[in-house]
């Protein structure tokens, strides 16, 4: 948390070459200098996923429904458009449902809850968050005897990534340390890596993108998770606007769903999410 308000602080700063420029303040920004990266599993978005899962314990054919947001606060505009900082709220519940048990059965729930500082000048920027993590294994699961080894799974974590964008490429990298856990199981830190692209307007104003998304977890051994997708957005003209995107997506490595974190996964699917 120190750290947090620490960064913040420096952020306020002005530096020497905006020195001359007028600093705007804006009050709950619908836009944020730093868009989560398109492979992120964990990313706060509002999607529907229908997947093929394939764990140790048996194969099944999975929902994966999220409601998540990125609720900016307050802003200070930099000299330009793409300079600046921001401070945001956010917050997360990411559901996956056994389609192959009656009643669709839930099988986890993960609740995600922070505070992000995002930073942006030019071509780079940051995204500093502390945030919050509970998970849930549904009563189905636990009552049939399928459910993985009981971790009380909830914790507080400081992450941490930089990024690098031209032409709609982006490269990033970072990490996350936990730094309170209720489960001497789940502690230490993940190593994070990825890229992601964002084509311009492409066919009647549409756009391509697609990314990879690379986590090593120590408390899985530090065991990667290799995410990736690829699809097209359907909407306005500008990043920035509201719209949807149909994705293709496969994962492979160390389980993104809570306490499953201690199985392997693979899985391939579809998703539509929903962009506001």
């Amino acid at each position: 948390m120190r750290l947090f308000l620490a960064l913040l602080c420096l952020a306020a700063l002005p530096s020497t070459s905006a020195a001359q420029a007028a600093h705007d303040y804006e009050i709950f920004p619908r836009v944020t200098p730093f868009r989560a990266p398109v492979a992120d599993p964990a990313a706060p978005q509002v999607f529907a996923s229908r997947l093929e899962v394939k764990r140790d314990a048996g194969d099944f054919s999975a929902a994966h429904i999220g409601l998540g947001t990125d609720f900016g606060l307050v802003r200070r505009e930099g000299p330009s458009a793409d300079n600046g900082w921001q401070v945001s709220l956010f917050g997360s519940i990411d559901s996956l449902f056994n389609l192959d048990l009656p009643g669709d059965a839930l099988v986890n729930t993960d609740y995600r809850v922070g505070f992000p500082l995002v930073w942006r000048d030019r071509a780079f920027s940051m995204r500093a968050r502390v945030y919050h993590q509970s998970s849930h294994l549904g009563d189905e699961l636990i009552l049939g005897g399928n459910a993985p080894r009981r971790v009380d799974l909830g914790f507080e974590a400081l992450d941490l990534l930089l990024a690098w964008e031209h032409a709609g490429f982006r490269l990033y990298g970072g990490g996350s340390h936990i730094f309170h856990t209720g489960s001497d199981t789940y502690k230490g830190g993940t190593v994070q890596a990825g890229f992601d692209y964002v084509s311009p307007p492409v066919l009647f104003g549409q756009r391509i993108t697609a990314g990879l998304d690379v986590k090593w977890l120590e408390p899985a051994d530090w065991r990667s998770g290799v995410s990736g997708k690829a699809g097209i957005k359907l909407g306005g003209p500008a990043p920035e606007r509201g719209g949807v995107t149909l994705l293709l997506e496969a994962y492979e490595g160390f389980a993104p769903f809570g306490q499953f974190f201690v199985e392997d996964f693979k899985y391939h699917g579809v998703t539509l999410q929903f962009d506001f």
